[in-house]
């Protein structure tokens, strides 16, 4: 067959009908839409901006002119010379005559006691001050102040303060304030005349509003909303007002005082506007659709067919029939069918191969006693593989089953904690387990398996599949079981020796003359003994850290709550010197609880040892150190203890010195262990230290 058939000069590509269609659709909505919304967009952002800004600008001008107006008229009257000669009666009438309405004036003095308050009547001023955070600040900066929102005690109600010290001799003699309503603040934004829908806040130091242009008297001298506070000066943002309406907002600071402004307008009005816009280009997407859709029909004839024969054709490839399809005149889905015919022929070839690839793995797995399993967590069905099946002894018809169902195979004395394990798996984060478990099969043969696998997870963590194996470890189990039982039998045999010593022992001696102190210490020496095969029994014999063999050897001083100290490096020793360390250890111990540190109360036992690696060992630096016990001098004559020592040390085949100070027993061993040993036990060091 000529599989480039169809490629001729009467067939085109479906490329150039896309590219047609294209170009007629996407080019001028794309332009129409994109240069509308840009400048629509663009106009509507930097004109609020400018008008917000600009109302924010003229209210900040009006709010510093306003209070600097207030400055200058008490500046003016600080100069009054009847202030200066402390005539009161003659300012207070000069003081109504120049504000003439405008306002109040007080006058207090240091210590905060009101001298004139021409909101009543001259002599009828409040004993003091109703503003005392303005007295103070003025004693702190000397400077005029314009106070926070407080109850005036002769007004009655939210009032505010515009005050300056009256300096005499270089010192604040006395307080001129102008006290004003916010009403005034009121009176002061009306005069801006902005539209109804605008909304302005004006808030003192502490936060709370001194006057709004809407519902003045409901939110005058409660706090702003902390989102209002929080306000970044110089920009437009969002945000919902007291009545959760919608707003742009933009905030300034007062130069003449803490007070903050802002301003704020309904996003509603743009949202109108941008509504009007969407509105016109929907009308134009429409006008435009209707076209593409006339295009499409027109252009889609040609395509619909030759598209379609090949759909068909793949379709029959994917349920594994002949495809029979001619060529068309389009060279796209010419080459799809001649993709599809090749692919034909190489599924084929792949099936082929595909069923001699499975038979290989089916007798792998028959040979490493092992079946495979894929649970759905969401359709809660585990499909199992014909291996799982045999290893399990389950028939044909169980090949699926649900999440309970497929926990019927096992052990029922394991089943429980095999639930709850795989449900952990499910519920965790690892992607990867392993467990082991029995299983029992119908003809009451109990087996040993380890189920490991895989958990496949979505990106939120849930797991979704599990895929995994199980495989026959019986064997393995039995062999260690094997072995458990050969050291426990080993652990049991030496135990019962040392307690046939320890019995000799004690028989022989009753014999002789005050035998009790010499069985003592023997017994002490046995039971260190016995301690230290419990600490190799632990690790099979392989050896022990030497802060274990430490500890074990000091264990019974510790129970007593002697003050022992041990630090050091991890390091491992191997078996046979374990047992010997520890006896050393023990003698030392021993002979510092009779005669040393341990012996009385306040004495210190300290211990501690450095690690030198070498290319082929370890040499390990011990020493001990008693203090706070009685003087110590050197023995007279060598005792079973000393003597055990430098045997010991002579076993460890390194050196040992003593050291017999007034101040308490000192002690060093020196001696070296195999590189490897410590190498080898590296994870063990590690946990048993951490």
């Amino acid at each position: 067959m000529n599989l480039r058939r169809g490629i001729g000069p009467g067939a085109y590509s479906a490329a150039t009908h896309l590219i047609h269609f294209a170009l007629i659709v996407a080019l001028p909505l794309l332009l129409l839409v994109g240069v509308l919304l840009w400048r629509s967009v663009a106009q509507e952002r930097e004109q609020l901006e400018q008008r917000v800004q600009q109302v924010l600008d003229a209210l900040v001008t009006a709010l510093d002119r306003d209070l600097d107006r207030q400055l200058t008229i008490l500046q003016t009257l600080s100069t009054s010379p009847s202030l200066i000669a402390e005539d009161w009666a003659a300012f207070d009438d000069q003081a109504r005559n120049s504000l003439r309405g405008k306002g109040y004036l007080v006058v207090i003095d240091m210590a905060g006691r009101q001298i004139i308050n021409t909101y009543v009547p001259y002599g009828a001023a409040p004993a003091t001050t109703g503003d005392p955070e303005t007295l103070q600040r003025i004693r702190q900066v000397t400077r005029p102040v314009v106070s926070n929102v407080f109850t005036s005690l002769v007004v009655k109600a939210p009032v505010y303060n515009v005050s300056i010290p009256v300096v005499r001799a270089g010192e604040p003699r006395f307080i001129l304030s102008l006290g004003s309503t916010p009403a005034d603040l009121l009176a002061l934004l009306d005069d801006q005349k902005m539209q109804p829908y605008w909304t302005t806040v004006i808030w003192d130091g502490k936060g709370e509003i001194l006057a709004r242009s809407r519902e003045h008297a409901r939110f005058v001298g409660t706090p702003v909303a902390p989102e209002l506070r929080a306000l970044p000066v110089g920009r437009l943002v969002r945000h919902l007002d007291l009545r959760g309406e919608d707003v742009v907002v933009a905030a300034a600071r007062l130069k003449l005082s803490d007070w903050s402004i802002a301003v704020a307008y309904p996003t509603s009005l743009i949202d109108r506007q941008v509504t009007n816009s969407i509105l016109f280009w929907a009308g134009t997407i429409l006008m435009v659709g209707a076209l593409v859709v006339g295009l499409a029909y027109f252009f889609g004839r040609d395509l619909a067919g030759p598209l379609k024969a090949a759909t068909a054709a793949a379709g029959a490839l994917g349920r594994g029939e002949r495809i029979e399809v001619r060529d068309t005149k389009i060279v796209e889905v010419n080459a799809v069918i001649t993709a599809l015919k090749r692919a034909e022929r190489d599924i084929d070839a792949g099936s082929a191969a595909l069923r001699e690839s499975e038979e290989h793995l089916r007798m792998a797995a028959e040979a490493a006693q092992f079946g495979g399993h894929e649970y759905d967590v969401i359709s809660d069905r585990t499909l199992r593989s014909a291996q799982f099946l045999r290893l399990v002894g389950a028939g044909e018809g169980e090949r699926t089953a649900t999440f309970e169902r497929g926990l019927g195979f096992v052990h029922p004395d394991d089943r429980e904690a095999t639930r709850q394990r795989k449900q952990q798996i499910l519920a965790g984060t690892d992607n990867r387990y392993q467990l082991e478990y029995r299983i029992r099969r119908p003809d009451g043969q109990v087996r040993w398996v380890m189920d490991r696998g895989v958990v496949v997870r979505d990106p939120s963590g849930r797991a979704h599949r599990v895929v995994g194996v199980l495989l026959d470890i019986s064997d393995l189990k039995a062999s260690e079981q094997r072995q458990q039982l050969l050291l426990e039998e080993l652990n049991h045999r030496v135990k019962n020796t040392l307690a046939i010593v320890q019995s000799l022992a004690q028989q022989t001696l009753r014999s002789r003359p005050e035998p009790r102190d010499f069985v003592v210490a023997f017994e002490a020496r046995l039971a260190s003994l016995a301690r230290a095969h419990n600490l190799l029994t632990r690790d099979s014999w392989r050896g022990a850290l030497l802060r274990q063999i430490m500890a074990t050897a000091l264990a019974p001083f510790i129970a007593e709550g002697q003050p022992i100290r041990m630090e050091g490096p991890p390091v491992m020793v191997p078996a046979g010197a374990t047992i010997t360390l520890c006896l050393m250890v023990h003698e030392l111990a021993t002979n510092a609880a009779k005669y040393g540190a341990l012996s009385r109360a306040g004495g210190v036992l300290a211990t501690s040892w450095t690690v030198t690696e070498r290319e082929s060992s370890v040499e390990i630096d011990l020493h001990w150190s008693e203090e706070g016990g009685p003087p110590t001098s050197p023995p007279q004559k060598l005792g079973f203890g000393s003597r055990l020592l430098a045997a010991s040390a002579r076993q460890l085949g390194g050196t040992f010195d003593i050291d017999y100070a007034p101040g308490g027993v000192r002690c060093r061993l020196r001696f070296s262990v195999a590189r490897e040993i410590d190498a080898n036990m590296g994870n063990a060091k590690a946990s048993v230290d951490a």
